[in-house]
């Protein structure tokens, strides 16, 4: 069962393969490439000379080592060492215990109290009162001591002065020091935290200040000497002192350590920098274990840093080839075709740009790479694709360029700039141009913006008047050079891509053209047919915001299927119409004829795509009117499919302009004794019979397009056909 639902899974997963359109098999394979591209040759690519790889302790180095790459690594030794010195600069924390200070106050208040209430108070031997103060505060001197303050007979000056001791030393903290607490934290001061007022106050003391029960005694000395305690009271208050006293100061643990991460997170670590022709080891020198950790070090530096740079590098590659899908997808966003020749075309010449910025990238030094759009043709790429798919396309195609720069150059901001700005320059100086000797013009143009945009490249890193004039031929012979390949490339693109571009349609537009030439002389009349409809079609595709020059051309050569039989066709005939000697059905056959005559002579003489697209569907697949009518007059029902033109219905403006044009020219002629009303309600029947009948459906014109269209042939109609002035000799007449 297990192996039955494998199965299942296989063959969806082939049969989704094989549902995939080749030109995304090969869109995917650009990416594929581009990404190879990165890994071979990139900023991070495994391709780069690195001799640290056979590096090992202990041996003689054969050749001189060197880092291979610019790189800048944590030095992990001076880190650490650095961690250590901040640490031994945090103060430990020491925090007052309250409770332990209150507790000695009362006790010493306790004992004060009752011990003057003995002496003065009680009767009895000093033995007697001794035992009774022992029985009260047990564990609190020696047995002995007892006895021998209250033979004392120590008066109430005596307990002040013990008092006023014990207050200044708990308050100044008698501190528990832990072993070894000042071998990490700072050995000359530390940190007191006491609670004052139910707010906790801070206060960094010295080392050498703090009280603890090693230096008790000397610090009970001081503050006798500073009281000026009597020498006979000294070891009354000294025993009683030293018996009330203890520690009420304790080291917190939490609470430094907090410190010490603090301090230690905050530490930058120390980072050095290592060039890539740096010698690291030379040849016959030992590599030591200190040497030895230092190349781990940077080997590991530039691995982590080499795969950083390829997943940012791949980033830049899949946003470069994501807009580009998203450009071809998205009809409204650019002219980029739907055809596959052209789709190869733009995805081989950007992989071609990729792979020289690639090239350049690695031949330049560092320090020379924002220099390295001097050095890719990047106006020609921009300038052939805008030249050949429209501006707005090669605006697009300088944009995706500009993520795949970022991708080669590990995003060297002035290199990505300068490809864009190249691109677009190129894109908006060869679009002015209309003929070729324009596109020479626009190549010199090119070259002294160029020229500009070195100097702007090298702004921000103060060149020499040298490096200035260097940059600046640099740029103006790439920007030159550029647009002198693009004059040598584009007639052979616009033949191997079938593209009817601006400059070929200008050469098409010639009137002494073999085949018009032909048809002015075997088929005179749809010659002047073709002239009137190329007049309208180009004035209406003008208006209507399509290509008139396209349109045009269209209209040309959309009839030039009739030149073989030009004595079948209304406009050719001289008195005798040879549909009157044949069968209906023969006469369709004939007419129809001639859109696949006009579509396999525009192959032979190799018209553009666009042009025989305006061939083969300015007729549409309507019917044939005045045939269909003839055929019914006949004793059988006619079937319309015979009747009709069996060629596609137009799909672009340009093609639906030449279709109405066609209309409204031949059956304007028709017309007797026309007039502006006449005219008028001609045309609009006709339009509105294209549009009932679905011929305009698939083509791009608009209800509003088809309405200036309309008005674009009335004005050109009524201009022709107005009435002439009759000279004298036409009146006698």
């Amino acid at each position: 069962m297990k192996k039955n639902s494998e199965e299942t899974f296989l063959r969806k997963v082939i049969r989704w393969l094989g549902s995939i359109k080749p030109s995304m098999w090969f869109f995917v394979g650009t990416i594929v490439i581009a990404a190879v591209g990165l890994f071979l040759l990139g900023p991070s690519s495994i391709g780069r000379s690195n001799s640290l790889k056979s590096v090992e302790a202990g041996k003689i180095a054969e050749t001189d080592i060197y880092a291979g790459k610019d790189t800048v690594y944590t030095d992990k030794e001076a880190t650490q060492r650095k961690i250590l010195a901040e640490e031994r600069l945090v103060l430990a924390v020491f925090v007052l215990d309250d409770k332990i200070t209150s507790s000695i106050r009362e006790k010493t208040e306790a004992f004060t109290s009752y011990y003057l209430q003995l002496v003065n108070g009680e009767s009895g031997g000093a033995d007697a009162l001794g035992l009774l103060l022992s029985s009260r505060f047990p564990d609190f001197l020696q047995p002995e001591q007892y006895a021998t303050i209250v033979r004392a007979k120590l008066n109430s000056q005596t307990f002040v002065y013990v008092s006023d001791i014990v207050e200044s030393l708990l308050d100044k903290g008698i501190v528990s020091v832990p072993d070894g607490v000042f071998d990490r934290f700072n050995p000359n001061y530390y940190e007191l935290v006491r609670t004052l007022n139910g707010r906790e106050e801070s206060e960094q003391l010295a080392v050498n200040g703090m009280v603890t029960l090693a230096n008790l005694g000397n610090r009970l000395e001081d503050e006798m000497d500073a009281r000026r305690i009597p020498e006979s009271l000294k070891q009354y208050v000294r025993l009683l002192a030293k018996a009330l006293l203890k520690e009420n100061t304790f080291f917190d643990q939490s609470l430094s350590e907090k410190r010490i991460a603090s301090a230690r997170a905050n530490v930058e670590p120390v980072t050095r920098f290592v060039s890539r022709n740096e010698i690291l080891v030379r040849k016959g020198e030992l590599i030591t274990p200190e040497v030895y950790q230092q190349i781990k070090t940077i080997r590991s530096a530039i691995l982590v840093s080499d795969v950083g740079v390829l997943l940012t590098d791949l980033g830049l590659l899949l946003i470069a080839s994501l807009l580009g899908f998203l450009l071809a997808r998205i009809k409204d966003l650019s002219d980029f075709p739907n055809d596959r020749p052209s789709l190869i075309f733009l995805l081989l010449s950007l992989l071609i740009l990729f792979y020289w910025i690639l090239a350049v990238q690695n031949v330049l030094d560092t320090k020379d790479l924002s220099r390295g759009a001097l050095f890719v043709p990047a106006s020609l790429f921009a300038g052939l694709v805008s030249l050949l798919y429209g501006p707005r396309t090669g605006i697009f195609f300088s944009l995706i360029s500009f993520f795949l720069t970022g991708a080669a150059t590990n995003l060297n901001a002035q290199f990505m700039i300068g490809i864009l700005l190249a691109g677009v320059s190129a894109t908006l100086t060869m679009r002015t141009a209309r003929t070729r000797i324009m596109l020479a013009r626009a190549a010199v143009l090119q070259a002294l913006v160029q020229a500009l945009l070195a100097v702007v490249l090298l702004f921000n890193q103060k060149p020499t008047a040298a490096e200035v004039f260097q940059a600046m031929g640099l740029g103006a012979l790439n920007g030159f050079a550029g647009g002198s390949f693009i004059l040598l490339l584009l007639p052979l693109f616009e033949r191997i891509l079938d593209k009817a571009t601006q400059f070929r349609l200008m050469e098409l537009a010639d009137i002494n053209a073999p085949v018009l030439k032909e048809m002015l002389s075997n088929a005179p009349g749809t010659y002047a047919h073709s002239m009137n409809v190329a007049h309208l079609a180009e004035t209406a595709a003008k208006d209507v915001g399509a290509n008139p020059l396209l349109a045009r051309i269209g209209a040309y050569y959309h009839d030039i299927g009739k030149i073989d039989h030009p004595e079948y066709f209304t406009e050719n005939q001289k008195g005798i119409n040879r549909h009157d000697e044949i069968n209906p059905t023969l006469s369709a056959s004939i007419i129809r004829r001639h859109v696949k005559d006009g579509v396999e002579r525009a192959r032979e003489i190799g018209l553009p795509k666009e042009v025989i697209d305006i061939i083969g569907q300015h007729h549409g697949n309507s019917v044939m009117e005045a045939i269909i009518n003839k055929a019914k007059d006949s004793p059988n029902e006619a079937d319309v499919q015979s009747y009709s033109y069996q060629g596609e219905r137009p799909r672009s403006k340009e093609a639906a302009v030449v279709m109405l044009a066609d209309t409204v020219e031949a059956a304007s002629r028709s017309l007797k004794n026309p007039n502006a009303a006449k005219l008028e309600q001609l045309v609009h029947q006709l339009v509105l019979h294209k549009i009932t009948n679905g011929q305009l459906e698939e083509s791009e014109l608009t209800l509003h397009d088809i309405d200036v269209a309309e008005k674009a042939f009335l004005r050109i109609l009524q201009s022709q056909m107005h009435t002439r002035i009759e000279y004298p000799e036409q009146e006698k007449q």
